[in-house]
């Protein structure tokens, strides 16, 4: 299970990190699946979760996490000092084919540079998170792809 590096100052950047991380998965959250794979470059790692809601809980929870990552502009540690705070941007995932809501962090984790790709997708009953993270520049096309299996095989 991948866990945030740092804890979030702005409320709508730790409830995003949070749940990219596979917790909190709001009211109505029922299954949840969530796993960590390591990658092939340094520090590389990606975080997978997915959890079904009933009714029309996982459109509302995509509602509230689109809201906050509008919300979210600078994600910093809420230690001063401690080198921690990332800019965040909007990351672009072509022909993914559902509702998707993805950001790129980038900055600094303890003083390294470090990127961190957030996505959110909406398909039917289930929301999946997917975390992308690399001590150098993480490739978006390698995000891309695992979004689109992620998709692909909540669909089936």
């Amino acid at each position: 299970l991948w866990v945030p590096p740092f804890r979030a100052v702005n409320q709508d950047c730790r409830l995003l990190l949070d749940t990219a991380g596979g917790g909190g998965a709001g009211p109505g959250g029922g299954t949840r699946v969530a796993v960590t794979y390591p990658g092939d470059r340094l520090g590389e790692l990606a975080g997978v979760s997915m959890t079904s809601y009933a009714g029309r809980g996982a459109e509302l929870r995509f509602a509230e996490l689109t809201r906050a990552l509008a919300g979210c502009r600078v994600a910093r540690n809420s230690l001063a000092g401690s080198g921690t705070a990332f800019r965040v941007s909007r990351l672009r995932l072509d022909d993914t084919g559902a509702e998707v809501q993805a950001r790129r962090l980038r900055g600094r984790l303890d003083g390294y540079p470090y990127e961190m790709h957030v996505v959110f997708a909406l398909t039917g009953n289930t929301l999946l998170s997917l975390v992308h993270t690399g001590v150098a520049g993480v490739d978006a096309g390698r995000t891309g792809q695992l979004t689109r299996s992620l998709i692909g095989g909540a669909a089936s």
